[in-house]
């Protein structure tokens, strides 16, 4: 049995996440501003547009946000290929060695 049982635990404020509460409120103060105060719309729309952006808050930066965002990025496909190794920079010598080197294959 632990000494500590919440000293792994991420803090809460009742049923809010602690770390939350910030982008939450500011998401809130927006949808208010902007619906309530500029657009003169009613409460039930502040809410509702308010809920919908904390929610979207929430299960974007659950667990972090590469938890969402880490399946949007395909993972690279690595293969092999046996290519001989031909230098971009010496074009021109690669060539001529590859010419000399046909010639005494030839011989």
């Amino acid at each position: 049995m632990p000494t500590y049982r919440n000293l792994d635990k991420s803090p809460r404020i009742f049923f809010m996440p602690g770390d939350q509460i910030f982008p939450w409120a500011i998401i809130f103060g927006l949808s208010f501003v902007i619906l309530k105060k500029v657009l003169g719309l009613s409460w039930i729309w502040v809410i509702v547009t308010s809920g919908w952006g904390m929610a979207t808050w929430w299960v974007l930066t659950f667990g972090g946000m590469y938890a969402f965002f880490g399946r949007l990025v395909e993972t690279p496909n690595w293969t092999r290929a046996i290519v001989p190794y031909q230098s971009v920079l010496s074009s021109g010598e690669a060539q001529s060695q590859r010419k000399r080197n046909r010639r005494l294959l030839d011989e």
